[in-house]
């Protein structure tokens, strides 16, 4: 879970240093994609904030070894992780590979 965590705050460190640099990216398509592509983007943007306050306390109730605690979270962290993951691969192959 360290490698997992140590791994995603890599991630968001290369990711925001190149959206630093390089701006947004518009989505070029018309018609029912784009809503699409926005509906997804929306609900992904506002669940990757939430993340790294939930892994936080997360992985803390964990190390700390608050286990009772640690799984009423990590109940709720994990599926909006890996939605986060997922749409995150989504939102990429939208915007450079559609």
């Amino acid at each position: 879970m360290l490698a997992a965590f140590a791994t995603s705050v890599l991630f968001l460190v290369c990711y925001l240093v190149y959206h630093f640099q390089v701006g947004s990216v518009k989505f070029q398509k018309q018609g029912p994609i784009r809503t699409v592509y926005f509906a997804i983007l929306l609900t992904h943007t506002v669940l990757a904030a939430a993340v790294p306050p939930l892994a936080i306390i997360t992985l803390r109730r964990a190390w700390t070894s608050r286990f009772a605690l640690h799984r009423k979270i990590a109940r709720v962290t994990l599926p909006i992780w890996l939605y986060v993951s997922v749409t995150g691969v989504v939102v990429y192959w939208m915007l450079y590979q559609m």
